[in-house]
C-alpha cells in the first residue's frame, strides 16, 4: 500500500487564514507534501492568490490588486500575488495551482516556471479548455482536471465516460471530490492515473481514503490531522 501524499488545501486554514503567506508557511512547517492554492486575475492584470470570485461584495476581476488588499486589510489579512506565494514555496514543498477561470492561463504558467521546476508543481482547473491550452503551449507542465460539486455525480460519471478518450491524453492527474469518488467514479479511471481526492477533513474519512489503493493524494483543510493519521497507519 503506497504512502499517500497529504496536500494542504489552501494552506492550513484552521491554523491561519486560507491562501495567505502565513498559512502556506504553516503547511510547510507541518511537513505537508504539497500545497494547493487558487489564482484569480485582478482588473490591473495582477495574479492574486484568492479563492472566491468576490471580495467585499465586489468581483476580484473588477478591482485592482491594491483595491483587493484594501478590503482584505480591513479584515486583518493580506492577499498575496502568485509570485509572492511561489517565492515562499519554491524548493520547500510541492504545489497544485488552481486556475479559477480562463484568460490568464499562460501568465500563470510563465510565473510558475519562473519560480518552480516543472516536476514540483501541477496546474489544475475545472475547465478542461484551460488545461488543454497550457499543455499545448507548455508540454512540460503537468495538468489536472478537477471534478465534483458543480453537477450531479451521475452527470459527471456519464460525461467523463463519454469524454475520457479526449481528456486522458492531455491530463496527468485527476482531482476528484470525495463524494464523487465514493459514488463509484473510481471504477472509471485507469489504475495508473494519479488521483487527488478533496476535501477530506473528518478523521474517519481521511483514514478511509488513506487505505484506498487507487488514491495518490488527499487534499485537506486539516493537514496536521491528516499527517498524524498517515503516520499512525504507515508507521504503527
Amino acid at each position: 500500500m503506497p504512502n499517500k501524499l497529504i496536500i494542504a488545501h489552501r494552506g492550513a486554514p484552521k491554523l491561519a487564514r486560507e491562501n495567505t503567506l502565513m498559512t502556506f508557511q504553516k503547511a510547510i512547517d507541518l511537513g505537508a507534501d504539497m500545497i494547493e492554492l487558487d489564482v484569480r486575475q485582478t482588473k490591473d492584470g495582477e495574479l492574486a492568490v484568492f479563492h472566491d470570485q468576490d471580495i467585499g461584495g465586489k468581483k476580484i476581476s473588477g478591482l485592482t490588486f491594491a483595491e483587493v488588499n484594501r478590503v482584505a486589510e480591513a479584515q486583518n489579512y493580506q492577499v498575496p500575488t502568485l509570485g509572492q506565494a511561489l517565492n515562499l514555496i519554491a524548493d520547500k514543498i510541492g504545489l497544485q495551482i488552481e486556475i479559477k477561470e480562463p484568460g490568464y492561463e499562460f501568465k500563470t504558467a510563465e510565473i510558475a516556471l519562473e519560480y518552480l521546476k516543472p516536476k514540483n508543481f501541477s496546474i489544475i482547473s475545472f475547465d478542461f479548455g484551460i488545461l488543454k491550452k497550457i499543455k499545448t503551449q507548455y508540454p512540460q507542465i503537468n495538468v489536472g482536471l478537477i471534478l465534483g460539486t458543480r453537477y450531479s455525480t451521475l452527470w459527471q460519471m456519464l460525461h467523463f465516460s463519454i469524454k475520457k478518450n479526449k481528456i486522458l491524453p492531455v491530463i496527468g492527474l485527476l482531482s476528484v471530490s470525495w463524494k464523487l469518488w465514493q459514488s463509484g467514479f473510481k471504477k472509471l479511471v485507469p489504475d495508473k492515473l494519479p488521483i487527488t481526492v478533496w476535501t477530506a477533513d473528518e478523521p474517519e474519512l481521511i483514514t478511509h481514503l488513506l487505505k484506498d489503493k487507487k488514491i495518490t493524494a488527499i487534499a485537506s483543510n486539516v493537514p496536521d490531522v491528516a499527517l498524524k493519521l498517515r503516520k499512525k497507519i504507515y508507521e504503527p
